[in-house]
């Protein structure tokens, strides 16, 4: 997967979430679950899900509580799958490819430069800014500011966030000048990397969008 050309990468993902949306019945959502699992595990990549789903769960169990208490119980089941599904094959997604190869696959496709510099660089920052998140509430807990999530604690979450927002200014004032100095507005722009799809990623681009079709076309009976 890694050697994967981006824009295969791209059409392949994009393929795996509309399989997922279009996915109206709990059993194949299951059937989904149980293969991205497996896939997940052949790939030896479960452990760094584990970490990811702690943030997950929370999120998915709200929805079905929501869903639960709006709609039945099988439409709540439908949803809370497809949330789980859709995170993570998000997560094999951005796994798989780097920001730098989705920035490249994305031009390569015919994007303008300017959006696929803002989706990378936002791809690039979120870890650092959650990074920042965490050395800011370390240095305030030294301090004996209490942050941990209590509804009481709400009004001292202004220590965390006032730091932050000063951090993203300096931040954004920073790659201000590095585009400024790198010249960001020159046009005629070339890629470190040659990018070529080989016949044989036309071919799975090809039978996967043959499944993607026969499976909307089974689940819609």
């Amino acid at each position: 997967m890694k050697r994967f050309d981006p824009r295969t990468k791209l059409a392949l993902g994009i393929m795996g979430i509309a399989a997922v949306l279009l996915t109206r019945n709990t059993f194949p959502l299951a059937v989904e679950m149980v293969l991205l699992l497996g896939g997940l595990l052949t790939l030896k990549m479960l452990r760094p899900l584990v970490r990811v789903l702690k943030l997950i769960l929370p999120l998915v169990g709200l929805v079905f509580v929501i869903a639960l208490i709006s709609f039945a119980w099988e439409t709540a089941l439908v949803l809370a799958l497809r949330l789980f599904n859709l995170f993570t094959l998000s997560f094999v997604f951005f796994q798989a490819l780097d920001p730098e190869e989705l920035g490249d696959g994305l031009r390569k496709m015919g994007l303008p430069y300017e959006f696929s510099f803002i989706l990378t660089t936002s791809m690039r920052y979120v870890p650092l800014i959650g990074m920042r998140i965490r050395l800011i509430a370390d240095a305030q807990r030294s301090r004996g500011i209490d942050l941990r999530p209590r509804l009481r604690n709400v009004p001292r979450f202004m220590a965390l966030l006032m730091p932050l927002l000063v951090q993203a200014f300096i931040l954004a004032e920073q790659l201000a000048m590095a585009m400024e100095s790198r010249g960001f507005a020159r046009k005629g722009r070339s890629f470190r990397r040659g990018y070529r799809i080989p016949l044989h990623e036309y071919g799975l681009m090809f039978l996967a969008l043959c499944l993607l079709a026969t499976f909307v076309i089974w689940e819609r009976g």
